[in-house]
């Protein structure tokens, strides 16, 4: 028996660690004006107070939602987007924005094309980039202005396996996002 004591104490820690690394949770999501249904398996990592979400991690795939207030400059390159502002000319500060930013390395626009989310007339962009490890991410960017904010949606992914893998996922949370306030 005291021989198969620090099997099993080792056992007891590796499965503790384990059931504790599967506890994953939605319930520290930050109070937003708008509400978003979540599929199975989908969790907010805890390290952070934004509403993201990830299944596998969120150096793997991540879905990123935010509210911005209009006429709050960008960090890269100070634009602003303004009330009444076509859902394209957004999208070009968008675009020049995510150009301007020096951790999105060989970035690249494949689409730019019109869209609505939750009934608004906005935009979507699908880009791809490297990161300083030279690992290739492709994002869906979902945006519109409703009242005083510009939203959007964010589905960033490894390009090579996970973004093909739950693009469904993400199509399904922006078609049920909703604004609460508006």
């Amino acid at each position: 028996m005291k021989r198969l004591m620090p099997l099993l104490i080792c056992m007891l820690f590796i499965f503790s660690c384990a059931s504790a690394a599967q506890e994953h949770s939605l319930k520290k999501l930050p109070d937003a004006d708008f509400s978003v249904n979540i599929p199975d398996g989908w969790w907010k990592p805890e390290y952070t107070s934004k509403y993201l979400l990830t299944k596998d991690g969120p150096y793997l795939q991540y879905v990123l939602i935010q509210q911005r207030p209009l006429n709050k400059p960008f960090r890269n390159t100070k634009k602003k987007i303004r009330m009444g502002m076509l859902p394209q000319e957004a999208a070009g500060i968008i675009i020049d924005e995510l150009a301007s930013d020096r951790y999105l390395m060989n970035f690249s626009v494949i689409e730019n094309a019109p869209a609505t989310v939750d009934g608004h007339a906005g935009f979507k962009i699908l880009f791809v980039y490297k990161d300083k490890k030279e690992s290739q991410f492709k994002t869906l960017y979902y945006g519109f202005i409703s009242g005083n904010f510009f939203f959007n949606l964010r589905y960033s992914a490894a390009a090579r396996h996970y973004f093909d893998k739950d693009i469904d996922d993400f199509e399904k949370i922006v078609s049920s996002f909703q604004r609460i306030n508006d």
